[in-house]
């Protein structure tokens, strides 16, 4: 039996509709968080700004020691997960924690040049951890236990007030951006009405720059 011509082109048509119509779904169902951070003084080492999602990545980070530094100024990492690090300096290194308001406590031990030590990160979601060398004080490095892929680490430096971000991606009926700075006040900004938002970066009360943000 031979189909109607007419009655295919309709067919392929629709199909051809429907085709564009579930390519066009993801971008319907996403967005792009931009923004810009000012501070008003001397900048702080490192933050990281991110939006709170059921959506996971497994993160498992690497951190090498190089000229008696950490080679990241912070490095994002789940819950459960281990983090490795190396030593690839010539000297000795003693990598540990010790952050009794976030639960989280570890001492690797001596790693001699060339070692290798793996912990657990066994401490609170949400949470940043300071991490340094018992040999070397000026040494400090942080680990972010942030359970959402989307994020963005942002490293500050000296002279430099203004900075800009943007995550993409993001799913459309996302509600809440937060940012987190070492020693700083926890800031997060709920994505209310509007599509530009700023918030003031404090420090212990004390405001230290501006956050906007936009959505697009």
């Amino acid at each position: 039996m031979e189909m109607n011509p007419s009655k295919t082109a309709k067919t392929k048509c629709l199909l051809t509709i429907l085709l564009a119509n579930m390519l066009a779904l993801p971008a319907a169902f996403a967005t792009e968080i931009t923004g810009t951070i000012s501070f008003i003084k001397k900048p702080p080492m490192v933050g990281i700004v991110y939006v709170p999602s059921s959506q996971s990545d497994q993160y498992a980070p690497v951190i090498d020691q190089v000229d008696k530094q950490f080679t990241s100024k912070m490095a994002v990492v789940n819950a459960g997960n281990l983090v490795t690090f190396k030593n690839s300096d010539d000297v000795e290194h003693n990598v540990f924690a010790n952050d009794t308001s976030q639960s989280a406590k570890f001492d690797v031990g001596l790693m001699s040049p060339g070692g290798e030590k793996k912990i657990k990160v066994d401490w609170d979601k949400n949470s940043i951890v300071r991490v340094g060398c018992k040999i070397h004080p000026k040494m400090r490095t942080y680990l972010a236990a942030i359970d959402t892929p989307f994020h963005q680490i942002l490293e500050f430096q000296k002279g430099t007030q203004e900075y800009t971000f943007s995550i993409k991606n993001v799913p459309a009926d996302s509600n809440k951006v937060v940012f987190s700075i070492p020693k700083y006040d926890l800031l997060t900004v709920e994505l209310t009405s509007g599509s530009i938002w700023t918030a003031e970066i404090t420090k212990k009360g004390k405001v230290r720059g501006l956050l906007t943000i936009n959505q697009k």
